[in-house]
């Protein structure tokens, strides 16, 4: 008797499983809600990988985490730049539930809503996978092509430092595609199914592989080869400038984040920064900053590894807030490392390649970046005096063009999203940019 009781027991637990699963697959929508503000929500859960994604948050399929379904509630997490545990309650093809942070702050009172939609949006485009060799390696790529008819503008988005993978792109690459550009988006060499070693590579290497990107791009018979330009996103914007001395395919740029000088400068702006910020005095911030001007100093005079490696020790011991920055106390060089881009690169002065632009440039700064300078930068790119380049500044931006909330300074919360206008200007400069092209074909 137990056993058939135990027996009855387990099928309706499965019947009840399969019943909830089958219930919350599909596509759905809604928002999530704090303190009045609202950014857009959605769930992808039609097939084995699930997703969501936020145009208001710059995300667009993003891996949905610890999803369980039991018995009408529905639990999933969302990494964003923190992670998010949602809870919510299956009912009449509606999700409505709470959400918490993790270590935030108790009684966020944060909300979210989802209604089950007929079907998934269609794309306007489709995803090709594609291998591109680049010297020695192999760059796992994929290009999105809109499914209008004729020829193609087309783009290759680069990559900041610290965003190596095509997943880091899904949202940029979606934004232009819809405007009507091919655009290719890659795991930078080293990450992802890219082949290569990422930190014993210089510029030039990464310069490289931006131009075998660019010449798939001008070989393909959907793209209008007069119309191909490149994004750059942090290290790839500062990169743009030096770029386009080694090849003659881009016809326009647009440099999001960029540093004007050198890594160096941002690093020294933005560590020192860090240090001030946690409650250090501005003179040592001062400090932070020409430590590492120091550091690049060492390295452009020839001195080892081990002896760069040695100064930041023993400076760390004799500064202590040197540990809250980049030079920290028990760094370890590797010294097969030292001699790409994120030592040897430190010498690198990118300043000469913005004066000499000669192609139309959009550069767009945030006001907020904590990263790079974006007034000292917006002085350069201005002193400069260079018809070519158009500068954007927008305020409350941080390094990613993301609204950031200051409790410090700002009267409520938001979201961090997409800045207000992005897309205006953007969509505005590209538009003024394709026409002008269109009428010196004429």
């Amino acid at each position: 008797m137990k056993l058939k009781l135990i027996h009855f027991l387990l099928i309706s637990i499965l019947l009840n499983s399969c019943a909830n699963a089958e219930t919350i697959t599909g596509y759905w929508t809604g928002s999530i809600g704090l303190n009045g503000k609202i950014v857009d929500l959605s769930l992808n859960l039609n097939s084995d990988k699930q997703t969501f994604s936020s145009n208001d948050l710059m995300l667009l399929e993003q891996a949905i985490t610890n999803l369980k379904i039991d018995n009408g509630n529905i639990y999933f997490s969302l990494i964003l730049d923190v992670e998010l545990h949602f809870k919510g309650e299956l009912k009449d093809k509606q999700i409505n539930g709470i959400v918490e942070m993790q270590n935030g702050p108790p009684n966020m009172n944060m909300t979210f809503n989802l209604t089950k939609q007929s079907g998934t949006p269609e794309k306007s485009y489709s995803v090709e996978t594609l291998s591109i060799k680049s010297n020695n390696i192999v760059l796992s790529a994929n290009i999105y092509k809109p499914k209008t008819k004729g020829k193609h503008p087309a783009l290759v988005l680069l990559h900041g430092s610290s965003t190596n993978l095509k997943s880091d792109y899904v949202f940029d690459a979606d934004f232009f595609a819809k405007r009507g550009f091919e655009v290719l988006i890659f795991d930078k060499r080293g990450n992802g199914k890219s082949t290569g070693d990422y930190y014993t590579s210089n510029y030039d290497d990464l310069i490289e592989d931006a131009i075998a990107c660019l010449k798939i791009l001008n070989e393909r018979e959907s793209v209008d080869n007069s119309k191909i330009g490149l994004w750059g996103y942090s290290q790839g914007a500062m990169l743009l400038s030096k770029i386009i001395t080694k090849t003659d395919i881009p016809s326009f740029l647009i440099a999001k984040s960029p540093e004007i000088i050198s890594v160096t400068e941002a690093a020294a702006y933005s560590d020192s920064l860090r240090v001030v910020n946690s409650g250090n005095l501005k003179s040592n911030g001062h400090i932070v900053a020409e430590s590492h001007r120091k550091v690049e100093e060492m390295i452009r005079d020839s001195n080892d590894y081990k002896e760069v490696e040695n100064f930041i020790r023993q400076n760390a011991q004799k500064y202590n807030f040197m540990n809250q920055t980049g030079l920290y106390g028990n760094l370890n060089i590797d010294k097969n490392e030292f001699y790409g881009f994120y030592w040897k690169g430190r010498t690198e002065n990118f300043y000469s390649y913005w004066k000499n632009l000669n192609i139309p440039t959009l550069v767009l700064l945030g006001e907020r970046d904590a990263l790079v300078n974006t007034e000292k930068n917006e002085l350069l790119l201005d002193s400069l005096k260079n018809e070519y380049i158009e500068t954007i500044v927008f305020p409350y931006a941080n390094h990613s063009l993301k609204k950031t909330f200051n409790p410090a300074t700002d009267s409520e919360f938001d979201f961090p999203r997409l800045i207000e206008s992005y897309s205006d200007n953007v969509e505005k400069w590209i538009e003024k940019e394709i026409n002008k092209r269109n009428a010196n074909k004429m």
